[in-house]
C-alpha cells in the first residue's frame, strides 16, 4: 500500500548551474536519458526546460542556469513545477571555482526550504593532492555544511576514470531527503544506477530494521523486522520493474535465514546465547539491547543484498546461493558497523 502511494505522487527534481557546469552530464550519469533529447513540457523556456523522465510524467527534471528570478522569467505552468519541487541539486564546475553569483543561486533556493544538494563537478580536473583544501574553501564560500555537498565527475576524462564519479553519493542523499515524503522509491524507479538506487533503499530499510530491533516487547520485534524486510524486497522489486507478492517476499527471507550450522545465522543464535537468551525465553531485554539492534540491522541488509542478486538472475536463485549472498553481505554489513 505505502509503495503505490509513493507511486501515485509527482516528484519534481531540480539541476541547476552554469551552462559548463555539467548538468545534463549529471542527468544522463543518473537516469541514463540524454536530457536534450525529451520534449519538455509546455511552459518551458529557452532558460528553463522541464521534461518527464517517465512515460508518466510523475518524475520531472528542471534543467535550468540557476535559480535567481526564473520565475518571473516562465509562465503559470512552468511555476507551478517550480512550486512543488522537492529536491535541488546544484552543478558547480570545480575547474572555474565557486562566484558570488552561485552564492546568490543557492541563497535563493534556500530560501524556499527545500534541500539543497552541491556537486562539485569535475573534480578530476583538480590536481589530487589540491581537491581536499579545494573543497573545504568552496564549502566556505558557499555557505554549505559537508553533509550537502558531493564531489562529483559526472562526465570525467576517460584516463582519469572509467566511469561517473560520485553518483551512488548523489543517490543517497537524494533517497534519505526524499524517504520522509514517501517519494525515494518513484526517484530510484527512475534511475539507471540500480545498484546504487538499491544500496541506498536496504540502507534506509537496515536503520528501520536496527530501531525495530529495539522495541522491549517480546516477539514486536521479529514482527516489526520481517515487515520491515517484505516491504524492502517488494521496494526492490519495484526498482527492477518485477512485482512480487507477500508470498515470494517471504520465501526469499526464509530461504535467507534457513542456514543455522554457518555463516552469519550461526554467529547470531551464538551471540544471543552468550547474552543469555534461551530459545522459547524471554526476548525483552536482549530487544532492546545494541545487539538485537545490530542483528536486525544486519540481517535486514543481508536480506535486501539476497534480494537485489534474486532480481539480477531472473528470479531463479537456488536456496544455498541465496544464502551465500545473504551471509556474506550481513557479515560484511556487521563487521563495518552498518
Amino acid at each position: 500500500a505505502a509503495s503505490q502511494r509513493a507511486l501515485s505522487q509527482r516528484l519534481v527534481v531540480a539541476f541547476l548551474g552554469s551552462a559548463s557546469a555539467g548538468k545534463d552530464a549529471a542527468i544522463r550519469a543518473l537516469f541514463g536519458i540524454d536530457f536534450g533529447e525529451i520534449d519538455p513540457i509546455p511552459g518551458s523556456t529557452e532558460h528553463l526546460r522541464v521534461a518527464p523522465m517517465d512515460a508518466a510524467g510523475q518524475v520531472l527534471v528542471v534543467n535550468a542556469p540557476g535559480f535567481g528570478d526564473l520565475r518571473a522569467d516562465v509562465d503559470a505552468r512552468a511555476r507551478g513545477v517550480l512550486d512543488q519541487l522537492d529536491v535541488a541539486v546544484y552543478i558547480l564546475n570545480a575547474d572555474g571555482g565557486a562566484t558570488i553569483d552561485e552564492r546568490r543561486d543557492l541563497d535563493a533556493i534556500r530560501a524556499l526550504g527545500r534541500p539543497v544538494l552541491v556537486c562539485i563537478n569535475k573534480i578530476d580536473l583538480i590536481r589530487p593532492h589540491q581537491r581536499d583544501s579545494f573543497v573545504r574553501t568552496t564549502l566556505v564560500q558557499l555557505g554549505v555544511e559537508a553533509e550537502d555537498a558531493v564531489v562529483t565527475a559526472f562526465d570525467p576524462l576517460p584516463a582519469l576514470a572509467d566511469g561517473p564519479i560520485g553518483v551512488p553519493e548523489v543517490i543517497a542523499w537524494i533517497h534519505d531527503r526524499l524517504e520522509e515524503d514517501g517519494k525515494a522509491l518513484l526517484f530510484a524507479k527512475q534511475l539507471r544506477n540500480k545498484a546504487a538506487a538499491c544500496e541506498a533503499i536496504i540502507r534506509a530499510a537496515a536503520r528501520r530494521a536496527a530501531m525495530a530491533g529495539a522495541i522491549p516487547v517480546p516477539g514486536a520485534d521479529m514482527a516489526a523486522v520481517t515487515a520491515v524486510q517484505v516491504r524492502l524486497i517488494t521496494d526492490i522489486a519495484a526498482v527492477h520493474g518485477v512485482r512480487l507478492d507477500k508470498d515470494i517476499a517471504m520465501f526469499i527471507i526464509a530461504e535467507a535465514l534457513a542456514g543455522t550450522s554457518k555463516g552469519f545465522v550461526r554467529w547470531a543464535l551464538t551471540a544471543l546465547k552468550t547474552a543469555g537468551w534461551v530459545p522459547g525465553g524471554a526476548v525483552a531485554e536482549l530487544a532492546a539491547s545494541s545487539l538485537g539492534a545490530t542483528i536486525a540491522g544486519a540481517t535486514t541488509y543481508g536480506v535486501g543484498k539476497a534480494a537485489v542478486a534474486y532480481m539480477g538472475r531472473n528470479l531463479r536463485m537456488t536456496g544455498p546461493e541465496l544464502r551465500a549472498v545473504f551471509d556474506a553481505e550481513a557479515t560484511r554489513y556487521r563487521q563495518e558497523g552498518g
